[in-house]
């Protein structure tokens, strides 16, 4: 971006402040920010309470916190059903319990073709969004507590436990999604503090809690101000709106904006959740250092990857049996997880069936992409070649190829994620082929190669 564009934007921004529209684009981070930091002061508040008294009171906060982010109509919505929810588990035995719970976890798929659009006009301009992030979280906390319950057999929790778990406020818009038994396992005093010596320990331990919520502010604003601003054009010219190598780095972008944007989230959960005295799962791991895709996946929203190893994947057979299929399995799983998202915000007219493919087709390279670094891992076939490498190729060079293949990978597999449900996927192979069939000409020719 030259000296002109970038005053050109300036201004654009600026004007945009002025007349309201970059509230708008922002309004829904930045509501879950300045709500967050009034519900985390209030439940510091409660630390001289006992634990049953601050939990319960950190619970009526979630759900006042539902109201102030979303609407109260939202809010008694999401406390009575889980109240059903817990009771169903809980108060009604046997099979019957089990029936009841699942059925009202699959009402919860389907509430957007009957909850009236009037309840999702609420208190924030992006109030789709906000619910359809918070159901997706939502309920997989609660088919996480059925399944801990009535097929694992662990111990009941209280309903204070259940409440605070499903509907806890730093983390119910956009995660880490933490079940009721993680989000019990990781509570400690925090603010509840009862010597001068625990107080000091404890505001010496919340000043980079303060410092990890700015850097989480600061990377959504960052990412919004620059980064995929060329997104649309790119996807509906297929690639050709830009040169070979911009094509190429707007691929890199991509894994970076969704990567800043999403750890800034994970930010300002874990910093307010833990302020409130809960240790909130990290949510990354340095994806970038990934040796394999399959590594990556347990860096990168690892949250979400605990929850589908533990509820999907163990439950279908692990790699005991039906490993390769168990694997694609959890993969779709995950796309039609995000499917689910965008079409609670857009609705099936806006995103039909057609445009889901994007998100099948992200899920199922991944899938590939991990069965292929076990095909290479265990193969007996390939143990001659895989020893040859170890002795002719120095480590650190192994180690880089493996991190720049998985990266690279990667980063085009985002692409189909993030495909506007108006664009066709054959517009992503368009992008495909531009990347590296025409790249490839274009080197092999300067080489003086035949092609």
């Amino acid at each position: 971006m030259n000296l002109a564009a970038f005053e050109s934007w300036l201004v654009a921004e600026l004007m945009d402040l002025g007349n309201g529209a970059f509230e708008a684009r922002h309004s829904l981070f930045a509501h879950v920010v300045l709500y967050g930091a009034l519900g985390t002061a209030l439940g510091i508040a409660l630390a001289p309470l006992d634990r049953r008294g601050r939990e319960w009171g950190l619970a009526a906060l979630s759900v006042l916190m539902l109201g102030l982010l979303g609407s109260f109509q939202i809010a008694a919505a999401a406390t009575l059903f889980s109240l059903l929810f817990f009771g169903c588990i809980e108060r009604v035995p046997g099979r019957s319990g089990t029936i009841a719970a699942s059925g009202l976890a699959a009402l919860l798929l389907a509430y957007p073709a009957f909850l009236p659009d009037a309840w999702l006009a609420g208190n924030t301009g992006q109030m789709r969004e906000f619910w359809a992030f918070a159901t997706n979280v939502w309920w997989l906390r609660c088919v996480a507590y059925l399944i801990d319950r009535h097929w694992r057999g662990i111990a009941p929790r209280s309903l204070r436990e259940f409440l605070l778990a499903t509907l806890f406020f730093p983390t119910f818009v956009n995660g880490p999604i933490e079940t009721t038994e993680q989000l019990a396992a990781g509570r400690f005093a925090g603010p509840a503090v009862e010597t001068w010596a625990d107080l000091k320990s404890w505001l010496r331990a919340a000043w980079p809690l303060l410092g990890r919520l700015l850097l989480g502010c600061s990377k959504v604003l960052v990412a919004g101000f620059y980064l995929g601003r060329a997104n649309d054009l790119i996807f509906a010219t297929g690639g050709e709106a830009v040169t070979a190598q911009r094509l190429w780095l707007w691929t890199f972008e991509l894994y970076f904006q969704f990567y800043i944007v999403f750890s800034g989230w994970s930010d300002v959960a874990i910093a307010f959740g833990r302020l409130l005295g809960f240790e909130i799962l990290e949510n990354f791991d340095r994806p970038w250092r990934a040796r394999s895709v399959a590594e990556f996946w347990r860096r990168w929203h690892i949250s979400f990857g605990v929850w589908l190893r533990n509820y999907l994947y163990i439950p279908l057979g692990g790699n005991r049996r039906h490993g390769s299929l168990n694997v694609l399995a959890v993969f779709l799983a995950s796309g039609l997880w995000h499917v689910w998202g965008a079409l609670k915000v857009l609705g099936l007219d806006a995103y039909p069936p057609s445009a889901w493919l994007g998100f099948v087709a992200w899920g199922l390279m991944n899938g590939l992409a991990v069965l292929a670094a076990r095909w290479w891992d265990e193969a007996r076939g390939l143990d001659s070649l895989r020893a040859t490498l170890r002795l002719r190729l120095p480590a650190p060079l192994r180690l880089f190829s493996a991190r720049l293949f998985a990266f690279v990978f990667v980063s085009v597999a985002w692409i189909p994620f993030f495909l506007p449900p108006w664009i066709g996927l054959d517009k992503c192979g368009e992008i495909f082929w531009r990347l590296f069939f025409e790249t490839s000409w274009r080197v092999a020719r300067k080489l003086g190669l035949p092609v």
